[in-house]
Formats: C-alpha cells, structure tokens, sequence
C-alpha cells in the first residue's frame, strides 16, 4: 500500500514539475483565447481543422508531451478537462476558451499599445490557475489508474 501512495505522489511530484516548465514555456508564447463566439462559429473551431483549439486539447497535449516540455503521460490527457473546469469555475467563464494554436492574434495592435478585442490573453495568474488544475487533473488520473 505504502509502495502505491509513494509512486503517485512521485508521479505527481513529476508530473507538477514538468508542467511548471511547460507553463513557463507557455506563458512566453501569450496565448490568444476567445470565449464569446456565436453558437455556429464555435461548433466549427470545436470540430478542428482551425486555428483554434479548445483548452482541454492544449492541456492534453502538455500532459502528453515528453519532459521537458510536458508531464510525460499520455495515459492522463483524457483527464485534461479537469484543469479546464477548474480554470473555468475560478475565472467565471462559461464556455470552453478556445486558443489561437498558430500565432498570436492581434499582436500588431498589442504591441501599438491598443486593446485588442474580442481577444484575450492568458496571463500569468491564468497559468497559475491552469497548473494547479492540471496537478489536479494528474493526481485524479494517477488515483483511478491506482498508481
């Protein structure tokens, strides 16, 4: 019993660690999201083949992803809609952001100094919130795997 709280919690331990780099990582790229589309357009950027992509797919890809840059566990990206979730009762939202995955939108005018709307852009308290919920995410997959 021991041996399997030791594991998680090493798991855990890692799987934290890596996504503290990859946040890191991430938050150098300002992310563009954009949570207020009309009904249509967003059935179609959740279907793919857009630029933009739901949170819950970029959280997948972190957990997925090899360290340095991710936890290293494939096994868990399906339990990345747990960080969503906890990102989205945290900030109030009430839909699935989408990100911008191939640039950054509106970066002209940011960096003109003028707001950029309908974008947003995830901070670093955003990061904050994302990391707490994909250690989260993490440890629920690391307890139903039984690890």
């Amino acid at each position: 019993m021991a041996h399997h709280i030791w594991r998680r919690s090493l798991a855990v331990a890692a799987g934290t660690a890596a996504l503290t780099l990859g946040a890191a990582t991430a938050a150098s790229a300002h992310h563009c999201y954009k949570v207020d589309w009309n009904e249509n357009a967003y059935a179609h950027h959740m279907t793919g083949n857009t630029a933009w992509m739901p949170l819950s797919s970029l959280g997948a890809m972190i957990i997925s992803a090899p360290a340095p840059d991710g936890a290293g566990l494939p096994q868990c990206a399906s339990y990345a809609s747990i960080a969503v979730n906890h990102w989205m009762a945290e900030t109030g939202a009430t839909s699935e952001p989408l990100i911008h995955s191939k640039a950054t939108v509106g970066g002209g005018a940011a960096h003109q100094g003028k707001t950029v709307k309908p974008f947003s852009y995830l901070q670093d308290s955003d990061y904050a919130i994302l990391e707490e919920g994909l250690g989260m995410a993490i440890g629920q997959c690391m307890a139903d795997q039984g690890a």
